[in-house]
């Protein structure tokens, strides 16, 4: 190699040291993609929430689906003139509408809890297994109750001896009582002694006794009395002992009913750590098993349960009724239910009770539905299908709780307008969001008012569009504005 060679080939050699690395320029091109990304991104979500309400709106002109009981179509001249409907004749209950539910036990499951904190030790049934009322279901470890037990029992014998014991003193102060009244009687025997001698000795004449005698004499009778008196003062200290005693024994005797009380909550402990069955039923969930502590006081609803229960004779059905059936409900009301697993068995009911607040999710009312009969073989959560029947009965009306003549409520039916159907059974309908859904009907051929029986299609409460149609496509925003209803 020639210097000529070296000296060319050195500025193209420091030139690729000064230049920067071909990723670095790569990575610095690309860099700007980074906020480009995050913005269009942005934009997407933001199209994506309220892409719909940047959208232009067509106004157009809604008339709400006509709502009617059946009673009052047969007894109406129009959708807008009510009057009185007639009184109905003699006829047979007829099927108002069909629900499904679940059965349920009535009017609720019974639960057998422990009443005290402990581990389980044995379990005697499971699930599914008949058992009867005071039939042992459960045992808790009762180790602790027992020792518990005769504590309380050594607690109370050993009081029992001690008012034994301290009555003993009552019948020695009672002895002590009767042994000082006999002494005084000895001693005023002796005082009658000698108070005769004093008053012979006092009687004779003068000189025929000493002075000293007399003197001894009027002493010994003094002393006599003394004695007496001394005698006497016992009597009162030992009544006051007598009293304090009984005191004494009226006190161990309150303590001894609290060892009793002691006792009898220990006996109630160890009984506790039997669960007896509280009904005749059947096992519907087990909670418990060896080893498992079931405790009371906790946030768990379920934490102190070892069986729930439910009787077989006593079941009734939860039945989600659509609201736009709901009218038709009464306390009283038949009913019939089928179940799959007996598909060939009805079952009779009567609606007991109707639940106070309606279903928002399920736009569904419950009701409860007492079985009648049921069969042994029908199980809690089990699907039925129930058919309502209407309350009238041949002959006469049924009656409301305050006396008051009602009429059936009857099955609900919808009306259209007419001028809103297009082809003759396709109307358009405004969704729930505000966007246009075309739907086909299957329409019946009664009229009212220039509005048509819909049999299938529509529900209570929606609203379809009135013409004109033209500009209408179906899911296209809309911004209805609402007619007055005749009705």
């Amino acid at each position: 190699m020639s210097l000529d060679d070296l000296i060319s080939s050195t500025p193209s050699t420091s030139t690729r040291i000064s230049s920067p690395p071909r990723s670095s320029r790569s990575s610095r091109s690309l860099a700007w993609l980074l906020p480009i990304s995050l913005l269009f991104g942005f934009i997407l979500i933001f199209a994506l929430l309220f892409g719909e309400r940047l959208l232009p709106a067509l106004q157009v002109t809604t008339a709400p689906v006509i709502t009617i009981r059946s009673g009052e179509a047969a007894g109406s001249a129009s959708l807008g003139d009510e009057v009185p409907s007639p009184p109905s004749s003699p006829r047979r209950t007829e099927l108002l509408f069909q629900a499904s539910g679940w059965i349920e036990p009535d009017p609720y499951t019974v639960y057998a809890p422990t009443l005290i904190n402990g581990i389980v030790a044995e379990v005697k049934v499971l699930e599914g297994d008949s058992v009867r009322e005071g039939e042992l279901l459960a045992t808790l470890i009762d180790d602790d109750a027992r020792l518990s037990l005769q504590s309380a029992q050594h607690r109370f014998t050993s009081m029992e001896k001690r008012i034994a014991a301290h009555c003993l003193e009552h019948g020695i102060v009672e002895a002590n009582i009767t042994a000082v009244q006999r002494r005084v009687e000895a001693l005023e025997t002796v005082l009658d002694a000698a108070h005769d001698t004093f008053s012979r000795l006092k009687r004779l004449s003068e000189g025929a006794v000493s002075q000293q005698e007399l003197v001894q004499a009027r002493l010994a009778t003094e002393r006599q009395i003394a004695s007496i008196a001394e005698a006497q003062a016992e009597i009162p200290r030992l009544k006051a002992r007598r009293t304090q005693i009984d005191a004494e024994r009226e006190t161990m005797l309150s303590t001894l009913d609290e060892l009793a009380t002691a006792r009898a909550q220990a006996e109630l402990e160890l009984e506790r750590t039997r669960i007896k069955s509280p009904i005749d039923g059947v096992v519907l969930r087990l909670h418990a098993a060896p080893g498992k502590k079931r405790m009371l006081a906790m946030d768990d609803p379920m934490s102190a349960v070892i069986v729930e229960l439910y009787d077989p004779r006593k079941l009734q059905a939860r039945i989600d009724v659509p609201l736009n059936e709901a009218a038709a409900l009464s306390k009283g009301q038949a009913v019939d239910l089928v179940s799959d697993l007996l598909p060939n068995q009805t079952f009779q009911g009567t609606v007991t009770r109707i639940n106070g607040q309606a279903d928002l999710q399920r736009n569904t009312l419950q009701a409860k539905v007492s079985l009648k009969d049921p069969d042994p073989r029908l199980k809690p959560d089990m699907l039925v299908r129930a058919r309502f029947y209407s309350a009238h009965r041949p002959g006469r009306d049924p009656v409301s709780e305050k006396g008051e003549t009602r009429r059936p409520s009857g099955r609900l039916s919808l009306y259209v307008p007419e001028e809103a159907l297009v082809n003759g059974n396709r109307v358009w309908v405004v969704s729930v969001k505000n966007t246009a859904e075309r739907r086909t009907l299957t329409l019946g051929s009664q009229r009212k008012d220039s509005h048509r029986l819909v049999l299938e299609g529509l529900r209570s409460g929606e609203s379809v569009i009135l013409p004109p149609h033209s500009d209408l496509r179906e899911g296209a925003r809309l911004l209805p504005t609402p007619i007055i209803s005749s009705r």
